[in-house]
């Protein structure tokens, strides 16, 4: 009889477990696959429903000087997702010296960077002009500390890494259509870009 309780007992110790392990791991993913979402917590922050009007046909050896600079991207990509997504862009505030210096201290925010990236990816249509605009959102985001400029910047990335130059292990989703080397016909998120360039561009 001892037996049989002991039997059920360890029964439902391993349902509770398991169903808590379950649980655990379905918050972790959330909070994950929220983290590549949104910038803020901001609900109004949409991304277009279309897809690429096209996507460049690239296949780069991973050690050759063009395959360097697609995990380059890719790098650059994730160490955004790390500083500006779930909320993460709040801390960017004009104030905090602290957030912008070891942010802009490093490669993801060195202009030069965009622009080495730029000339070793001559070849694949519209990233340089992509890398372009990755310069002058730098520039202002040195000079102003204005979030939003990390916010392009971030949606650019995003866009490049995901679409432009997915691998064997990339999951598609959130797709912004701010870039020239894999654009959107829904031009929504590229014009509100655009006027913040605007407005930002050669500007003390």
């Amino acid at each position: 009889m001892r037996v049989k309780e002991n039997l059920i007992g360890a029964a439902i110790a391993f349902v509770l477990i398991c169903g808590a392990g379950a649980i655990g791991a379905n918050y972790v993913l959330k909070a994950l696959d929220g983290g590549g979402k949104s910038e803020t917590a901001d609900s109004t922050e949409t991304t277009t429903k279309a897809q690429p009007l096209h996507v460049p046909q690239v296949d780069f050896a991973a050690d050759s000087a063009e395959g360097k600079a697609i995990a380059q991207i890719k790098e650059y990509h994730a160490a955004f997702d790390l500083k500006v997504t779930g909320g993460g862009l709040d801390n960017f505030t004009t104030d905090n010296d602290n957030a912008w210096n070891e942010f802009l201290a490093s490669d993801a925010l060195d202009a030069k960077k965009y622009e080495e990236i730029g000339k070793t990816l001559n070849g694949v249509q519209g990233l340089q002009l992509d890398m372009n605009t990755m310069i002058e959102l730098a520039g202002i985001a040195n000079k102003k500390h204005d979030p939003e400029a990390l916010r392009f910047m971030h949606r650019i990335l995003h866009d490049l890494d995901l679409y432009a130059f997915p691998n064997k292990d990339t999951v598609q989703r959130d797709y912004w259509g701010v870039t020239d080397t894999v654009p959107s016909e829904d031009t929504a998120n590229r014009t509100e870009m655009e006027k913040f360039l605007t407005a930002n561009s050669n500007k003390k």
